[in-house]
């Protein structure tokens, strides 16, 4: 890492930006010392009120660079510097990677077809096992928080790429919860500031459903791509609405378990593709040799093709980042409405009631999503959400929301 003792402008000569959100501004650099391109990240100024907080705020963020700079995976970023001013401004220094978001890919070029947006969730699915799994003291388990199309960048050969991990938002000095919202991608657990890894999940089925269908996912909605015509396998269809299940409990376990899903998704639409050995193997123990199978990776990904060049950049939803004591008035009041009585209560529905109501109506496995068929998913979707309990929380949470809304 840096040392303390150093012209940060000198070293580093800002080009012109190429993004800015509600986290910071993104810039166009080069390293002067090597003559690489690389972007860098200026983060909003965080709101300290004594010097001591500042200190604290430095320390959480060199402590998240650490770990960051750490991270070994080929679909992760690379972190190759930081820059803490006087004045109390963050900068991250990352490598430079060819290509473009999926949000901005999706805007330009419009939906994904079904083939290639399994690709890319067996690649999102690949790291979120690495992030997720525990191997301190070489990396501790990290939950990412922020998954969505304009996060995740796809290069030229088809690989997808975690793009920001929003240090911004995990370093702020308060004993309060920070809570990390995006709308349409956030679970609803994560708006009472208890994101779990499967939160992460939620997050993948909802960036799916937004590659296979074009539309921005409705925030705290179950995901169902044959309910936007998305012409997409029941088997898909099924999969992403597990995914975005209210309720944690709902979803898959974990990202592993996804992955193995997703390749019998894809060996279902085809037949003649056998799945390699190693994807129900153990973890391997080099992570570019777990990244996408080859043989898939073979088959091409359609989409890749428009990120060979620069395409005009569209930004994706933001995410809101606040602690209990910021908390804005319109999230307050979903709280202050969850603890009103509620005139029926019920219990929590379980993933193999949900998945016998599926079987009872199941249609062929390859079948396609069809305008003929849409009102039969329609009237089974209606058939699930009446025998489905909503006696947690966030249940509640979200028929205030939807309701409001």
């Amino acid at each position: 890492m840096p040392r303390p003792e150093r012209d940060f402008y000198e070293e580093y000569k800002f080009s012109y930006p190429i993004a800015e959100g509600g986290m910071g501004s993104v810039y166009m650099a080069e390293d002067t010392r090597n003559h690489r391109q690389c972007v860098i990240k200026q983060m909003r100024g965080i709101d300290v009120r004594s010097s001591e907080e500042l200190e604290e705020a430095r320390r959480l963020f060199t402590r998240e660079v650490d770990i960051l700079s750490d991270l070994d995976h080929a679909g992760i970023v690379k972190f190759l510097d930081y820059h803490v001013d006087a004045d109390g401004r963050y900068f991250l220094v990352m490598e430079y990677i060819l290509g473009n978001n999926l949000e901005t890919t999706l805007h330009n070029y419009g939906p994904f077809t079904q083939d290639d947006a399994i690709k890319v969730g067996i690649q999102i699915c690949e790291i979120l096992e690495y992030l997720h799994e525990d191997n301190m003291p070489l990396k501790p388990s990290i939950l990412y928080r922020d998954l969505k199309p304009s996060n995740l960048m796809l290069t030229p050969e088809g690989q997808v790429i975690f793009i920001d991990f929003g240090i911004a938002r995990h370093f702020m000095p308060s004993d309060a919860a920070t809570r990390v919202i995006t709308a349409g991608y956030s679970p609803p657990e994560q708006y009472f500031g208890r994101p779990e890894f499967r939160s992460d999940l939620y997050a993948l089925g909802a960036t799916l459903a937004h590659l296979v269908t074009g539309v921005r996912p409705r925030p705290l909605v179950t995901s169902v791509p044959s309910q936007q015509n998305a012409p997409v396998t029941e088997s898909f269809d099924t999969l992403i609405a597990r995914l975005t299940a209210h309720s944690p409990q709902d979803r898959p376990p974990d990202a592993r378990s996804v992955r193995h899903s997703l390749f019998k998704i894809y060996q279902e639409i085809h037949p003649d593709f056998e799945i390699p050995d190693e994807v129900f193997q153990a973890p391997a123990e080099s992570h570019e040799d777990q990244f996408v199978s080859q043989k898939i990776m073979r088959t091409g990904l359609k989409a890749a093709s428009s990120a060979a060049k620069r395409l005009p950049p569209e930004r994706g939803p933001e995410c809101e980042s606040y602690t209990d004591d910021e908390m804005p008035s319109s999230i307050a009041k979903m709280f202050e409405n969850l603890n009103k009585p509620k005139s029926s209560i019920r219990t929590t529905a379980q993933l193999d009631q949900r998945e016998t109501l599926i079987d009872q109506d199941k249609k062929p496995p390859n079948k396609v999503a069809t305008r003929e068929n849409l009102a039969t998913s329609k009237s089974l979707r209606t058939t699930i959400d009446r025998h489905q309990p909503s006696d947690s929380v966030w249940d509640r949470f979200v028929k205030w929301v939807t309701r409001k809304g």
